[in-house]
């Protein structure tokens, strides 16, 4: 008898279970299809962070809306509408997060800091991610022109954090100035004050007029003054 009322109360367990994990993946899909257009129909998923208790007994959902709109990392609050074991209405917030498939670039060997990353240095995979899209590169081009700022395991997934724009010009190094406008563009000579990166803003020195002006690293070389 007693091994009877173990089976049964297993059998119970699992049918509750059974429902409940229906239930929540009901108000996922529904999620997901409210949120698809906000996406431009990419492909995404969402999950539940938390389930209310009530929702997790012998409940049938009624209605889903989006209450607050996801943030950059993917949080978002929905309404659930749901009637209850008592066949009462309920409603309740349901915190969700959305995740994102996306294409991620990894280190297929160790990588040190300070070194360029290369395509022969990176493999990629699809995944679904929850972060903010701006963590991750967007394609093997914009890996390339980077550096490490860290030393990177074998695996490691690699960031937008994890990398920086090398240093294009140094302090002391001869430079093309390039002043322009929509009518005018002059080209002097010039000797770099600091340091600076590809989109940087430096101090440069015109070695014509000995003046001292602030322009843009361009690359090459180059620093850009408007006027």
């Amino acid at each position: 008898m007693k091994l009877r009322g173990l089976i049964l109360a297993v059998i119970f367990f699992a049918i509750s279970s059974t429902a409940c994990l229906a239930e929540q993946m009901t108000v996922e899909n529904r999620l997901g299809g409210l949120l698809k257009e906000g996406y431009d129909a990419r492909d995404i998923q969402v999950k539940l962070e938390s389930v209310p208790a009530h929702l997790k007994q012998d409940a049938k959902v009624r209605s889903v809306s989006i209450y607050t709109m996801p943030d950059i990392g993917g949080k978002g609050l929905a309404f659930v509408e749901f009637e209850g074991e008592d066949r009462k209405a309920r409603s309740s917030y349901v915190p969700f997060r959305v995740y994102e498939k996306k294409k991620l670039f990894y280190a297929k060997r160790a990588l040190q800091r300070g070194s360029f990353v290369s395509t022969d240095d990176v493999a990629s995979k699809e995944a679904y991610v929850s972060d903010s899209e701006l963590l991750y590169p967007k394609d093997v081009q914009e890996l390339s022109s980077k550096v490490l700022k860290r030393d990177v395991a074998p695996g490691t997934v690699l960031t937008t954090v994890m990398l920086d724009s090398p240093q294009v010009v140094r302090r002391g190094e001869m430079v093309t100035i390039v002043a322009e406008n929509r009518q005018l563009l002059v080209k002097a000579k010039g000797k770099a004050e600091e340091p600076g990166r590809v989109g940087d803003k430096i101090r440069v020195k015109n070695l014509s007029s000995e003046r001292e002006i602030v322009g843009k690293v361009a690359g090459d070389g180059t620093v850009i003054v408007e006027f």
